[in-house]
């Protein structure tokens, strides 16, 4: 393998660290010459919670500022020209890997982010993001061209998202096909190179208000704490482009979050049941669309989910 090709296997490897909906890893790259195409693996699209592939396509876009990133640390910029194409609705994105300067500072801290990011499925420290903390984060949504809107536990309408977020766990709980989903990529054997490990899904909270997602094959209840910050990463409009947009912004946003040693936890259901999303839209009194909700929050290092190896999500070259 020459200079260039070791290159490409690190930035693909820190690419794939990306998050996904269920570790679900929906994305498949191919390469002609230093162009990387990337594109949504709908084998791996959850067809039921995800009909319209918007969480498949935030998960490519999380992927995509990984690349971005990881491409800066090896001296290329990553020259992006985003889709999807109406003529192939599965290509997200083609990245030019073009020579660039050496990395700044910041560039080199995202990227050593990458690797510790991960997300926490366990309680937080019970308390809210030190407020430069949550200005920063902010502040790399907005980069990306999205909103991060907290919702602090100071303000009365959190009550009423975590009464959405409880409605809409229940409503999945009692939906045979949505649960059949979920366990189909959650309490995994370790030996898989995706999906969710059991020993990974961390235990159930004991308050109905807790603001975390509850998966069902977790197993023991402990408490989840109450006042952590919650967020709302939000899109100007919710089309599939939005969704990539809101992908990238989302993992910039994370990065920002784990130089400051903050984790988080999504609540995705509440936005894959169409009622809840737009009751959650209404209730902040937002005309964005609603894209990810999310805890932040300290905490010990969480263990790490499992990855595909770059074998596995590259498609046979084609030059």
């Amino acid at each position: 393998m020459d200079v260039v090709d070791a290159r490409v296997e690190r930035i693909l490897r820190a690419a794939a660290s990306a998050p996904s909906v269920y570790n679900t890893q929906p994305w498949k790259v191919s390469f002609a010459g230093r162009t990387m195409s990337l594109r949504a693996d709908p084998a791996r699209q959850l067809r039921h919670c995800d009909p319209h592939g918007r969480e498949m396509l935030i998960s490519c876009g999380a992927f995509l500022f990984n690349a971005r990133t990881a491409a800066r640390r090896e001296s290329l910029t990553a020259v992006v020209r985003l889709l999807p194409d109406p003529h192939d609705e599965l290509l997200v994105a083609q990245v030019d890997l073009e020579p660039g300067p050496i990395p700044n500072t910041d560039e080199l801290e995202l990227s050593v982010a990458i690797a510790r990011r991960t997300t926490s499925r366990v309680p937080f420290d019970d308390q809210p993001l030190f407020t430069d903390v949550l200005l920063s984060i902010q502040q790399a949504a907005r980069e990306e061209n999205a909103d991060l809107r907290p919702i602090q536990p100071s303000e009365p309408v959190r009550d009423e998202v975590l009464g959405l977020v409880r409605r809409a766990e229940s409503l999945a709980a009692e939906d045979p096909v949505a649960r059949d989903e979920e366990l189909a990529w959650t309490a995994t054997d370790r030996d898989r190179a995706d999906g969710i490990p059991r020993d990974l899904l961390g235990p159930a909270p004991d308050d109905d208000g807790a603001p975390v997602r509850r998966f069902l094959a977790s197993t023991g209840t402990v408490p989840f704490e109450q006042r952590t910050t919650m967020a709302l990463l939000s899109t100007p409009g919710d089309s599939p482009r939005d969704w990539i947009t809101a992908g990238q912004a989302l993992e910039h946003a994370l990065l920002v979050a784990t130089t400051y040693f903050v984790h988080a936890s999504f609540a995705t259901t509440v936005l894959e049941n169409p009622t809840t999303r737009h009751d959650l839209r209404r209730a902040l009194g937002m005309d964005a669309a609603p894209q990810m909700l999310m805890r932040l929050g300290y905490s010990s290092v969480p263990l790490r989910t499992p990855r595909r190896t770059t074998e596995q999500l590259t498609a046979p070259r084609d030059g």
